[in-house]
């Protein structure tokens, strides 16, 4: 490696250092559609994409919306189809500390 290189890969490192610095990491996207999904009433792919909106301000809201197709989909472990609200995911699986 080059001098140059080396000097371009230190100051890369160092940026990197510096931005995650800031102490604990906040729950991502993928863990607040897990979140939203577990609660009672489970959540349709629309309330989940207002929560998401609201959370990650700096993030592109059609990108969330298919993560959320994805991910609730994958994370859920039952659907229902309501009249009013639309397909609704749940994620009703139980720890094992639960069902002691």
């Amino acid at each position: 490696m080059t001098a140059k290189k080396a000097k371009t890969a230190a100051k890369k490192t160092a940026a990197k250092t510096a931005k995650g610095s800031t102490g604990a990491a906040k729950p991502g996207v993928i863990a607040t559609i897990v979140e939203i999904i577990s609660r009672e009433t489970g959540a349709t792919a629309d309330e989940i994409l207002t929560v998401l909106v609201k959370k990650f301000p700096d993030r592109d809201p059609d990108g969330m919306r298919k993560t959320i197709g994805i991910q609730a989909l994958k994370n859920s472990s039952s659907k229902e189809r309501d009249e009013k609200r639309g397909l609704i995911y749940f994620n009703r699986r139980r720890s094992a500390h639960a069902s002691a």
